[in-house]
């Protein structure tokens, strides 16, 4: 198990600053989310956690569920979280264009080996790949928590199923770095809420300081230790990010790129 993750303190701290930074405007629109789930079950728990906190943003939350989500997961396990007002679109509903053009952010919070390997493939055979794809082609933010699709999650290790051959891990993980290189942001599930908060502080319906604001997290040794221990190889910085010196040498001591991201970009 994980020590006490700087991770969580981040996400406390960044939606805290959000909290803080809210338009007096009572009648501003919230900022939509389109979440779109597939059949996947590693990560699920800290997944919806995540979408609790970002509905407290506030945001607006649409649901998007697979053939495979709605029997695995399930309507009523999604209402749990978000509300049972909150709108759940499913594979027998119409294509949700109208939804996918009006969201601010699309994040994909359980990504099945599966769905990776059609995505990196640009295969859009099903509701879900092609609403990521088409998102991208609009130049959305795209945030997917790699969890169920990653070979050395630390769940997997733990059932047992971290067994496979270099060549097949290699295969896997070469899918989820294309689907990076197509746009899309691809992180642990704990650092799903940050990012999401990130993009949403930068969207049209909030104040250009927003996101001046929401950058300033400090980033120490310790949450580059935890990235390190989620299999994470790169870290983006966000501008007016605070990173200690010790975080720095930690950073190269796990081989952990730090990118730092222009104004405008995230």
């Amino acid at each position: 198990m994980l020590q006490e993750s700087m991770i969580e303190l981040i996400t406390k701290e960044v939606l805290r600053q959000l909290n803080q930074i809210k338009s007096a405007d009572s009648d501003q629109a919230r900022p939509n989310v389109l979440a779109l789930f597939t059949g996947g079950t590693i990560g699920l728990e800290p997944a919806l956690t995540a979408l609790t906190e970002i509905r407290n943003f506030p945001a607006e939350i649409t649901v998007v569920l697979s053939a495979a989500a709605e029997k695995v997961i399930g309507v009523k396990r999604i209402q749990e979280y978000l509300g049972k007002s909150v709108v759940i679109v499913t594979s027998c509903d119409p294509y949700p264009g109208k939804l996918l053009r009006t969201a601010d952010v699309i994040t994909m919070p359980v990504m099945t080996q599966n769905t990776a390997a059609k995505l990196a493939g640009t295969i859009s055979d099903t509701m879900l790949t092609t609403l990521i794809l088409q998102g991208l082609l609009m130049g959305k933010p795209v945030i997917i928590a790699k969890n169920a699709a990653n070979p050395k999650d630390n769940w997997r290790i733990r059932a047992g199923m971290g067994q496979a051959s270099p060549g097949l891990s290699q295969a896997i993980e070469e899918n989820l770095r294309k689907i990076e290189r197509y746009g899309a942001r691809v992180v642990d599930v704990r650092l799903l809420a940050v990012e999401i908060s990130r993009n949403l502080g930068q969207t049209k319906n909030q104040p250009v300081a927003d996101a001046k604001a929401l950058a300033k997290i400090l980033i120490d040794a310790a949450a580059i230790k935890t990235a390190y221990a989620a299999g994470e190889k790169t870290l983006h910085i966000c501008p007016g990010t605070l990173i200690t010196p010790l975080a720095v040498d930690a950073a190269r001591e796990f081989a952990i790129e730090l990118i730092w991201e222009q104004a405008g970009r995230y």
